[in-house]
């Protein structure tokens, strides 16, 4: 089953908006999507006044807080743009005027995250740092070239400090 992209992008309008730009606040109801057509989104939250990168998005990628997507309550992080960025604009309710649409397209985004879930859970439970890092370097370096070193970090689970003795390392 794969999530039907274009059709997607056919109910929504062609947006700009610079880097920084917040799409999703937490906490705050958000009846939109994106798919990012160019730049980086990023999704972090706070905890303990420590900011914390839990998944970035690429270009193709489906943007926005899940839980008000599907339905289920209030974002749980913010969601940032790393790069000025052209994204496809979708209101929620635009999607569910097409109720078997959006019920596909709700049974497909939930079976691509649990997936997603389910490899960042073995991600961070069986590789090192060292090892996550090299992941990065090899599966998505991109990453690496246009996104800030201290947002990589937390991305990877470790301080920025960590990052820097790895990469000095390898190098």
């Amino acid at each position: 089953m794969k999530i039907d992209i274009e059709k997607l992008k056919g109910i929504g309008k062609l947006v700009s908006y610079p880097k920084n730009f917040l799409l999703v606040k937490e906490g705050r109801f958000s009846n939109k999507l994106w798919i990012l057509q160019t730049g980086l989104a990023r999704y972090f939250y706070y905890k303990e006044e420590k900011e914390f990168t839990g998944w970035i998005d690429l270009e193709g990628d489906i943007v926005g807080s899940m839980f008000c997507t599907l339905g289920l309550g209030l974002p749980r992080e913010t969601i940032q743009l790393i790069e000025d960025s052209d994204l496809y604009e979708v209101v929620i309710d635009d999607i569910q005027k097409d109720s078997a649409f959006y019920m596909e397209f709700k049974t497909q985004i939930l079976e691509y995250y649990f997936i997603e879930l389910e490899n960042r859970i073995k991600f961070f439970q069986t590789l090192s740092g060292k090892e996550r890092y090299e992941y990065i370097l090899d599966h998505k370096p991109e990453l690496l070239q246009r996104v800030p070193l201290h947002i990589i970090s937390t991305y990877l689970g470790m301080t920025p400090e960590s990052l820097s003795r790895i990469r000095r390392l390898r190098s």
